[in-house]
């Protein structure tokens, strides 16, 4: 495969950016955002592209960093169900305080694919696909974000 670089102007390019990096997950799937609004996750196509993903494979893994959890549990209870279902392969996080100023956010699927969103309050992004050695960068600023992260989303189960 001979890899793809896109620079995208719109929110709708954004989103369908999104979707097809979600589409093209094989192992991973890792987000960084402020709080999945511009994204639209708890979105019903996306949240079954997700179950898809995950019910594939038991060894798939979504992994999220997030500056602002709470708008997650509060707004997105699709959402929230998701990650309940598949709570033993779906890790969110929380960014400490002094990263929350962070105005990018990304999407990446296994080492190969991803969206960056250079500024979450404008849609001006960048679609990456089959290019490992440009998404490095990016999955490693993600590992970063992720070790200086925090568990969140507890979430509450019942029954045996």
């Amino acid at each position: 495969m001979s890899s793809a670089y896109t620079l995208l102007t719109s929110e709708a390019e954004y989103r369908q950016a999104c979707d097809t990096v979600l589409g093209r997950a094989e192992r991973e799937i890792l987000i960084f955002d402020r709080d999945l609004a511009t994204l639209r996750l708890d979105e019903k196509a996306r949240l079954e592209a997700l179950a898809n993903f995950l019910q594939m494979d038991r060894l798939r893994r979504i992994r999220m960093v997030l500056h602002d959890p709470v708008s997650v549990e509060r707004g997105a209870p699709r959402l929230m169900q998701l990650v309940s279902r598949f709570s033993h392969v779906i890790d969110v996080r929380q960014s400490p305080d002094n990263l929350r100023q962070l105005a990018d956010s990304h999407v990446l699927a296994d080492e190969s694919h991803g969206v960056r969103r250079f500024n979450i309050d404008q849609p001006r992004s960048a679609l990456v696909l089959d290019d490992p050695a440009y998404v490095y960068p990016w999955r490693q600023r993600f590992e970063e974000l992720w070790e200086l992260s925090h568990p969140c989303l507890r979430i509450n189960t019942t029954g045996l």
